[in-house]
């Protein structure tokens, strides 16, 4: 009995033995950290948590998240530590597996806090250089993050959908969406953003579903029909395009965009005497709308080309049909020409449009106006 507690004694005694020296390196590492001598507490406490008999240590892992989050806002020290903020990420999750306890929580909040913030700004300026993807996994980390301490933070998860969505990442915008939609967040953002997503990901029906709820819960968010109106014509539904914006135009009847929307709506559909008074009418709205001045412009052109294309299907004895078509399309060209010139004056190097024009002006037989910015083309393609 004697020996075998003697054993047992000898076992403990060179377990104290081997996580001393540990110990005492995570009380160095601590104390450089508050002399702010990141790289040497680095060098101590990565020694710490790899080493058997301290990797399960909490006080470790607190110390690690610590380090690299101070590092993590110290731009001179991220040079040498460019993964600082998710060597602390990591630290608090390990932390918190270890002890998942409130008080640890409590303990940890004004870190956590910090850490996220870390994430978050990382995530906007990102956002800002367009580089939506790392801009996406930057706030998901944040959201990460704040989700340690059971804090669903809802502009994260919303500017993680955002990113995701800029970036085509189609499965995560649509699980966040979704997530905040679910939840009950009151964003019409989300819902509009989900439709998008389902639209793009050719979930086509959820995406109307999507639609009609977020105009039954923000009937008098103007947004709301702007957006669901575009994923409908986007979806080439343009009867309920049509639907939704003559519910939009009773109750804001002077709105320029909605009577464009229609217009394109009701030109979709065939309806062109209807889509040529909504371009007009949005144009005596805002005279200087320059969605509606192309839009206008683009369908005098494609009127012009049906009557063009309808009188060259005609059998060769109507002629008196044929002439009349040809004098009609000749009107609509010339309908299209003011609209086509205000676009270039806002828009001097729109090719597209000076090719356009120049074939307008064949169509009406101007040879020397056709010439004229035929030379224009090669000019700005330089040919």
């Amino acid at each position: 009995m004697k020996n075998r507690i003697l054993v047992l004694a000898l076992a403990l005694v060179c377990f104290t033995g081997a996580g001393m020296a540990q110990v005492k390196s995570l009380k160095s590492a601590k104390r450089f950290l508050q002399q702010e001598k990141y790289s040497d507490a680095v060098a101590l406490i990565e020694k710490v948590v790899v080493d058997p008999e301290t990797a399960d240590m909490l006080d470790a892992w607190v110390t690690r998240g610590k380090i690299y989050l101070a590092i993590s806002r110290n731009p001179l020290m991220l040079r040498d530590f460019p993964t600082a903020a998710d060597m602390s990420k990591e630290s608090f999750e390990k932390a918190f597996q270890i002890d998942p306890s409130n008080k640890n929580i409590l303990l940890l909040r004004n870190d956590i806090n910090g850490l996220a913030n870390v994430f978050y700004d990382n995530g906007a300026r990102k956002y800002e250089e367009r580089n939506f993807a790392v801009a996406a996994e930057e706030f998901e980390k944040s959201f990460q993050v704040s989700m340690i301490e059971g804090v669903y933070d809802t502009n994260c998860a919303f500017n993680i959908a955002l990113c995701a969505s800029n970036a085509g990442i189609l499965d995560k915008a649509i699980e966040y969406y979704k997530a905040l939609v679910d939840g009950g967040a009151m964003l019409s953002g989300a819902y509009i953003g989900l439709a998008d997503a389902y639209f793009r990901n050719d979930q086509k029906e959820e995406a109307s579903a999507v639609i009609e709820n977020a105009v039954n819960l923000f009937p008098e968010d103007r947004n709301i029909y702007i957006n669901a109106s575009s994923v409908y014509l986007r979806m080439g539904a343009n009867e309920k395009a049509s639907e939704l914006l003559n519910t939009a135009l009773e109750k804001w009847s002077d709105d320029a965009p909605f009577q464009l929307f229609i217009g394109i709506a009701y030109e979709n559909d065939g309806k062109y005497a209807e889509a040529e008074a909504a371009y007009l009418k949005a144009l005596e709205l805002n005279p200087d709308y320059a969605e509606a001045i192309y839009n206008t412009g683009a369908f005098y052109v494609n009127q012009g080309i049906r009557l063009k294309d309808e009188a060259n299907a005609l059998p060769l004895e109507e002629e008196t049909k044929y002439a009349e078509l040809e004098a009609a399309a000749k009107d609509v060209f010339n309908k299209a020409i003011p609209y086509l010139q205000k676009v270039l004056e806002a828009q001097p190097q729109n090719v597209n449009v000076m090719m356009t024009l120049r074939d307008v002006y064949m169509q009406l037989g101007q040879a020397a106006a056709a010439q004229e910015w035929g030379e224009k083309v090669k000019e700005l393609q330089g040919e």
